[in-house]
């Protein structure tokens, strides 16, 4: 049996590797998430952890093969992976290109040409390229960056719409064709080496190896375990021996005292680096851990992942405008609109925009913080502590009067230097305000500058972008071959009103994902989540005209009173649907 750690830079890759290894007998994969040097660090153990093979991708895999001994397969990606992202990108509305390493720009640029389509290619050789690559390109009015999961994070960094080259179970399978492949040949190759090592460690004599740094490179198991305080730094005598030898390219031999006793030394330069003869050492190693904890409350960024605002109607056009003039100011913002509409993504756009990558964004969850929390934080001067950064006041509408009251105090010291405010609300603050229920006076320090976010029904033009950027994001997270949507499915997603929002439009998108059969996501599956939307907005309807005053008892009944109802009076149903038998559901009606 093989023995496989894979090491897949995106949660995607990891769950259509678990599925892979239920089909798969004759190789055994422990699947972890890592990219780049999170990868490193996860396998630098796995020689030690009797791995036989390493599993990884593109920039990941290739560190990883510095770090190991053991071989290590890169997933590559193949014409399969780079068409299916290629016919994603069809739908996006403005200008892409395609940005990474030659072993994706080369197969994607022949297939760009095959199809007659109108994307860019630009070839890196290091990974700190990529940012400056894209910015260039951001300033050519590109929008849609193509690549691995550098490209994607540098490009959501910029503001653009990173999509992630994801790979498909054709590349996968043949990355555990060729783990077999050198499984085969690395089991004769270790073979050879077991050999060789079972007779240095049967050696009477200890063995290491130097290189030119005095850093050792091998020690057989007499050496390690009778010459582990043997540092070349301390030893001077042994280090200049082992300088010699490495200068002069000659064998030497020596006699010196080593920790109170003397030691015959024999020395022989091997391809720059020198190995010494002599005897006993001593292991000695020590792990040391942290923990870590976090507020919920309050979050501290440093930055935040900037995620672009997508559409093209023109009050997306007109928040994007006022992002861009907000963001070259200091005055407070106030972001209004309803629940699930990207409040929070337009704080952290204008974030960025004020900003340099060092300074904090700290988000306040005001639907969350006590009153005693509040104080505390006064008390230690927070506000003044961090009045380098921007504080992002998220649902400010949810501080009570006495809250509102200590924040205005803030507002109003002038004694004290303060940090730049961003705030977010619900689109009721008039009404609140005239029924006393938001300070006044607060409310117009902190809305010098507003924008006003209109539901997603109000802008139906931005649904489409919408969706196909949800559709690229989920790649990364699912993994699996769903590329767009049919046109009749998305006239039935345009149409819909969103209560719930972008927020809600993500959610539905996530599930039709997930449950889509082929390439493509059908009208029908639109239909059946549709019908699902619809069930639950006639539950959550029903259990709103419930009457909760009165007893424990008494409620219960009237829930299942609805419940029955829902069903069609239907008593089998609607005990199934309630998790109780039908002689239950008997008795507490009586």
């Amino acid at each position: 049996m093989i023995k496989a750690l894979v090491i897949v830079p995106y949660e995607g890759l990891l769950e259509m590797m678990k599925d892979i290894s239920q089909e798969i007998e004759d190789i055994e994969l422990h699947i972890e998430l890592g990219n780049l040097y999170e990868g490193v660090a996860i396998a630098k153990n796995a020689e030690n952890e009797g791995y036989h093979v390493v599993i990884s991708r593109g920039g990941t895999a290739s560190m990883i093969q510095e770090a190991v001994s053991i071989p290590v397969i890169d997933i590559q990606v193949s014409g399969y992976d780079v068409l299916r992202i290629l016919t994603l990108v069809k739908g996006f509305s403005g200008k892409a290109a395609i940005v990474g390493f030659s072993n994706i720009t080369q197969g994607a640029a022949t297939i760009c040409k095959l199809l007659d389509l109108d994307v860019k290619t630009l070839t890196i050789t290091r990974d700190n390229e990529v940012k400056e690559k894209l910015t260039a390109l951001k300033k050519q009015g590109y929008g849609v960056v193509i690549g691995d999961v550098i490209t994607m994070q540098a490009a959501k960094q910029l503001g653009m719409t990173g999509v992630l080259i994801t790979s498909g179970k054709e590349a996968i399978m043949d990355a555990l064709e060729e783990t077999r492949r050198s499984y085969r040949l690395f089991s004769r190759l270790q073979q050879d080496i077991a050999l060789m090592q079972t007779i240095l460690d049967s050696n009477e004599q200890a063995i290491g190896v130097f290189n030119q740094a005095a850093e050792m490179t091998y020690g057989n198991a007499r050496f390690h375990s009778d010459f582990h305080w043997l540092q070349l730094d301390d030893a001077t005598d042994v280090k200049k021996l082992m300088q010699e030898t490495i200068l002069t390219n000659k064998k030497q031999l020596k006699t010196l005292y080593i920790n109170n006793e003397l030691w015959k030394i024999t020395t022989c330069p091997i391809n720059g680096e020198a190995a010494l003869f002599f005897e006993k050492a001593h292991s000695n190693q020590t792990t040391v851990q942290s923990e870590h904890g976090k507020q919920n409350a309050i979050e501290l960024h440093t930055p935040p992942s900037r995620t672009p605002i997508s559409g093209k109607s023109q009050a997306t056009q007109k928040v994007l405008d006022q992002i861009n003039r907000y963001g070259k100011r200091d005055e407070p913002v106030w972001i209004s609109g309803e629940q699930g509409n990207g409040k929070e993504l337009v704080a952290h756009s204008i974030y960025l925009k004020r900003k340099a990558s060092d300074e904090l964004l700290i988000t306040l969850h005001c639907d969350m913080i006590s009153a005693e929390q509040l104080k505390e934080l006064m008390k230690e001067g927070f506000f003044q502590k961090y009045a380098n950064g921007v504080i992002f006041l998220k649902h400010i509408d949810n501080l009570n009067a006495y809250m509102q009251k200590e924040l205005l105090s803030v507002l109003q010291d002038e004694n004290e230097q303060k940090p730049q405010w961003l705030v977010s609300s619900t689109d009721n603050m008039d009404k609140k305000i005239k029924n006393g229920d938001f300070h006044r006076a607060l409310y117009q320090l902190l809305a010098q500058s507003q924008i006003q976010i209109p539901p997603l029904r109000e802008r139906r033009e931005d649904i489409e972008d919408l969706v196909h950027v949800f559709i690229s994001d989920l790649h990364p997270k699912y993994g699996n071959e769903v590329v767009g949507i049919r046109d009749d499915a998305l006239e039935q997603l345009v149409h819909y009103d969103w209560p719930g929002n972008v927020a809600q439009l993500k959610h539905v998108m996530e599930q039709l994902f997930l449950e889509a059969q082929s390439y493509y996501i059908e009208k029908a599956e639109v239909d059946i989540v549709f019908k699902r939307l619809e069930h639950q907005a006639r539950w959550n309807d029903a259990l709103s005209y419930i009457d909760i005053s009165g007893t424990l008892e008494e409620i219960e009944k009237e829930v299942i009173a609805k419940v029955l109802e829902d069903e069609g009076m239907n008593q089998s149903r609607a005990a199934k649907r309630l998790g109780i038998n039908r002689s239950t559901l008997w008795r507490k009606l009586k």
